[in-house]
């Protein structure tokens, strides 16, 4: 991924089915500088924070980042804990 991982971070995210919404953190590999993760911010009530994985990526451009998964596939993944 050659975006810096400061570009990364609000963001939209693209699904092939529409907007899933804004990178709300990007988690990095402390040894490779590389970004591993993006965290997207759901908006609930109290809103819940999901871990994307960087492999998700299909491209980054003007419009956003585009993922490979549809927004249902991504609300199945993991949810982030801060700790």
């Amino acid at each position: 991924m050659k975006e810096a991982v400061q570009e990364l971070a609000g963001k939209s995210l693209i699904c092939p089915d529409g907007v899933l919404g804004i990178v709300a953190e990007v988690l990095v590999d402390p040894d490779t500088g590389h970004p591993t993760h993006l965290i997207w911010r759901e908006p609930v009530i109290f809103y819940q924070e999901i871990s994307i994985p960087i492999t998700y990526v299909e491209e980054v451009n003007s419009e956003g980042i585009r993922l490979r998964a549809c927004r249902e596939e991504i609300e199945r993944l993991p949810r982030f804990v801060w700790r």
